[in-house]
């Protein structure tokens, strides 16, 4: 079988994550596989890949022009550029990610008879998002031949016309790369994109909070983004400086993991988030927001220590100083978080894409 894989890019996201995981999965089962980027050239990957899966940018190198006009035609071009690129590849099937590559990806594949199967990656109801993409979104996820939704609230979401053609099917999480051994709990651990739906800067103002109540306290995040500077600034007024590290993108959980401490997840709003399996896989004593989409669901057997209302510092510093205070709230999470990500394994998860796939091709 022939699979084509749709995303932005060849970034650290969650996204290009879960379709690394994917396109290994099904080159080792035997299939040809390809994986597009519609907004980045042919090049380097964050994600390392097989030789023999295809990995295609469609996207120029960068003239630095970013004018208006370019940036309305963009969508057109990268539609017809992926068109073009399905009529050489003739895939069996096309699996595209994220809303807006979504939306590229039905345009391309119109009137070529290949069947898309599209995966929402975010909280699709909060996202911002321009009336005419929220358009073109309903008129692609009809026309697509299976969606799949990484939450049950997710699917509840959608139309009841769409419902029926939606499956749910989370994030698939590798192995543990290893164990959480030390535990430090003044160490507080975040890992993201550094942009407003991390809630980042809600988390600078609970931390100060924490670091009031215990001055040895210290907060590493991870990640690299757009709010960089205003997240400097946040600490800045803080006075955090000498608390609060930003050290940029990591190489993979390992940085993170063998820095023990506790992981923080403080959304806004998330799809289903990779970073909280990997934690709970290894074992980290955690506490994330309770944000529309995730995070209730995968945290929900141990809510009463590890869930805090989001966009209230107050109450994710106090779950913080909870776990930091209490030696048996840390050593539960410990024992349980491995228990929890085990649900979420990838050869579990890959059977669900499998009956997806064979069921929308005939395959099966």
């Amino acid at each position: 079988m022939r699979i084509s894989f749709v995303q932005a890019g060849f970034g650290a996201g969650g996204a290009e994550k879960v379709v690394s995981m994917l396109a290994h999965h099904y080159r080792q089962r035997g299939d040809s596989v390809e994986v597009i980027a519609l907004n980045e050239p042919s090049g380097a990957t964050y994600f390392d890949y097989d030789p023999a899966i295809s990995v295609v940018g469609l996207a120029a190198p960068q003239d630095g022009s970013r004018s208006r006009p370019r940036r309305l035609f963009d969508p057109v071009a990268k539609t017809l550029a992926l068109r073009h690129r399905f009529a050489v590849t003739r895939p069996d099937i096309v699996l595209s990610f994220l809303t807006k590559v979504n939306i590229v990806t039905a345009l391309a594949a119109a009137r070529l008879a290949i069947p898309v199967v599209m995966s929402e990656r975010n909280n699709f109801v909060v996202q911002p998002m321009h009336p005419a993409w929220r358009a073109m979104r309903s008129l692609a996820q009809a026309r697509s031949a299976r969606l799949v939704m990484q939450t049950q609230a997710a699917r509840e979401a959608l139309p009841r016309h769409l419902r029926r053609k939606a499956s749910v099917i989370p994030n698939p999480v590798a192995p543990a790369p290893l164990t959480a051994t030390k535990d430090d709990p003044s160490h507080v651990i975040a890992v993201g994109r550094l942009d407003r739906q991390k809630g980042f800067d809600r988390l600078l103002d609970a931390f100060a909070i924490v670091h009031a109540a215990m001055p040895d306290a210290r907060l590493t995040i991870f990640g690299e983004g757009q709010e960089r500077a205003a997240l400097e600034r946040q600490i800045t007024t803080l006075g955090l400086e000498s608390r609060v590290v930003l050290p940029g993108v990591t190489h993979g959980p390992q940085d993170w993991i063998s820095a023990g401490g506790i992981f923080v997840l403080s959304s806004r709003y998330e799809g289903f988030p990779n970073v909280l399996l990997e934690a709970l896989a290894a074992g980290l004593p955690l506490v994330a927001t309770a944000c529309p989409w995730g995070p209730s669901e995968i945290l929900a057997d141990v809510a009463d220590i590890a869930l805090a209302q989001p966009d209230e510092p107050e109450d994710l510093a106090a779950k913080l100083l909870h776990l930091s205070r209490n030696d048996g709230a840390r050593a539960r999470l410990r024992a349980i978080g491995p228990v929890i990500a085990e649900r979420y394994l990838s050869a579990a998860v890959f059977a669900k894409w499998d009956a997806v796939i064979d069921g929308v091709t005939g395959s099966a």
